[in-house]
């Protein structure tokens, strides 16, 4: 027994006074953005969100990189698709799985003729597939928002599920951090799960022909916009992963993970993507089985069954469509590439680990679409002090977003802080603007290499480098390829191509082009803030 003896002066009041202080700043730090890390268990089987795979040991040829990226000449733009072509090769060797899982599929924000059609190929790849195997099981997982159209569905979904084809639709409350910091939005849905228990899934079905008969006046992308749009963008987060997994005639499994979304309104730009076989790709199945499954479960709203579907094929999905897999807990500890599944709040862990090992000497090369996160800032302000080589990032200006003029917030602010600080501290940071017209520098890539001590380090993915991206509010997917040279080599390559644009053609602008034609730091340090009520 333990016996506990209070004081003459103890008071619960007191008590209540003294731990409030405390607690209060526990409450504002996790409004404002910081992450509380748990301890990783590399053998936690692949959940929904927030992985953190084992080390998984692959071969050189097991591991590759690939980039979509334009340049001018004459006022011409020349385009270099690297991408596509590994994405329907994948596709083409496929005989029984394939799943997709992207933030952006089809025609939104196109406005007339965009130049380049690359959601009609790949929806006529899938459905081809469909019908030359009947036996295939192939599932797309998207975000929400490509159901703004209410009820006329988009061309792309009515043709998957014309032809076999399951169409999900993440649940973003569920797992997912809190966008503002009252949380109302997921509080309702919350509660609207709750009733549709209550209601032996009733209310659902209800609620279902509610959420997508009502219109409200406003419109998207030219659509009426219904009370389910509505809500989906109350939640200010979004399923932003870009993921293909597809068997192989060998019956392994191969993962595509990237920054590209098949979507023609972003057909021209500049992305990355790396693919692997083997066990990282099994575990990059498994963690997309659980989002389906989750869908499949929450009911109309987010499981668009094929339109031959009965009750016992949807009874049984999870068992006969996509069936579990045992989990890979191999951790290499030898030579060759090691791969590291990421997702949401891990990907932020693994940047600042490894920005935080940068030595003397390492080379650090950073291309990303949006730069805003402070802690990630300050890293690399940080990675620049220890290493003495400069620090080069390649960013986005932040100038074009679907057809409207943006005033650069908040990469340009970000760039000037980082030079500001570099210059105090001693240290070199250098930046380029990637040089776009229309299209966006989408890649967010960073590599760090040291020859002379073996340090090959590269990732990339779906997860820009902002609080919302970073700290567990949108669904993220990113790789962490540890000890290929290859991998680098060919990253590395072509950032110093549009780093230097040495070939005679246009890839990037001097830091002055842009360096000045920006907002205030305010912009981007409220976009930052508990609300995120922000497009970064």
């Amino acid at each position: 027994m333990c016996i506990f003896r209070l004081g003459p002066n103890f008071s619960m009041l007191g008590l209540f006074r003294n731990a409030l202080p405390p607690l209060l700043c526990l409450v504002l730090l996790a409004g404002q953005g910081c992450v509380l890390f748990r301890p990783r268990d590399p053998v936690t089987p692949p959940q929904r969100v927030n992985n953190y795979s084992p080390d998984y040991p692959v071969g050189e040829s097991d591991v590759e990189f690939f980039m979509n990226f334009t340049a001018f000449k004459d006022g011409e733009r020349i385009f270099q698709d690297g991408i596509g072509p590994k994405a329907e090769a994948m596709i083409a060797a496929a005989q029984r799985t394939i799943i997709l899982s992207v933030f952006l599929l089809d025609n939104f924000y196109a406005v007339g003729d965009v130049g380049r059609d690359i959601v009609t190929p790949l929806v006529d790849a899938l459905v081809a597939k469909r019908k030359a195997h009947p036996d295939m099981r192939i599932a797309i997982i998207l975000d929400p928002s490509n159901k703004a159209y209410a009820q006329r569905l988009s061309p792309a979904e009515k043709r998957f599920r014309e032809n076999g084809i399951d169409v999900f639709y993440s649940d973003l409350i569920g797992g997912l951090r809190k966008a503002s910091l009252l949380g109302v939005a997921e509080g309702l849905g919350h509660i609207d799960r709750t009733v549709d228990w209550l209601t032996f899934r009733r209310w659902g079905i209800l609620r279902s022909w509610v959420f997508t008969k009502a219109r409200l006046p406003a419109r998207f992308d030219g659509e009426p916009v219904s009370l389910e749009t509505a809500y989906n963008a109350s939640l200010i987060k979004a399923n932003h992963r870009k993921l293909l997994v597809t068997d192989r005639p060998d019956g392994s499994l191969e993962a595509l993970i990237a920054t590209a979304n098949p979507h023609n309104a972003s057909a021209f730009h500049i992305n990355s993507a790396v693919s692997v076989r083997g066990a990282p790709a099994q575990f990059v199945y498994s963690l997309l089985r659980q989002d389906l499954l989750k869908s499949a479960k929450l009911g109309p709203l987010y499981a668009h069954w094929n339109y031959e579907a009965d009750r016992d094929y949807r009874t049984r999905y999870g068992e006969d469509c996509f069936p579990k897999l045992p989990m890979c807990i191999s951790e290499n500890r030898g030579e060759g590439p090691r791969i590291r599944i990421i997702t949401e709040r891990e990907i932020l862990k693994t940047i600042l680990e490894n920005l935080g090992r940068v030595e003397l000497g390492d080379e650090v090369r950073i291309q990303l679409f949006y730069l805003s996160y402070r802690p990630v800032v300050k890293a690399i302000i940080d990675a620049a002090v220890r290493s003495k080589e400069p620090v080069r990032l390649l960013l986005d200006a932040n100038n074009d977003s679907f057809n409207k003029v943006k005033d650069g917030t908040p990469n340009r602010q970000a760039a000037r802080f980082l030079l500001r600080e570099a210059k105090e501290r001693g240290c070199r940071i250098e930046i380029r603007w990637y040089a776009t017209h229309g299209e966006q520098n989408h890649a967010k890539t960073m590599s760090i290499t040291n020859p002379t001590k073996g340090k090959y380090l590269l990732t990339t993915g779906s997860g820009n480098w902002t609080g919302r991206n970073l700290t567990g509010v949108n669904m993220e997917s990113n790789v962490l390829v540890d000890g290929s040279e290859k991998v680098n080599r060919t990253f590395n390559d072509l950032f110093d191509l549009f780093w230097t644009n040495r070939d005679g053609r246009l890839y990037s602008l001097d830091y002055g082009a842009f360096g000045d034609k920006t907002a205030s730091d305010f912009k981007w340090r409220i976009g930052e803030k508990p609300f995120f009520f922000s497009t970064f």
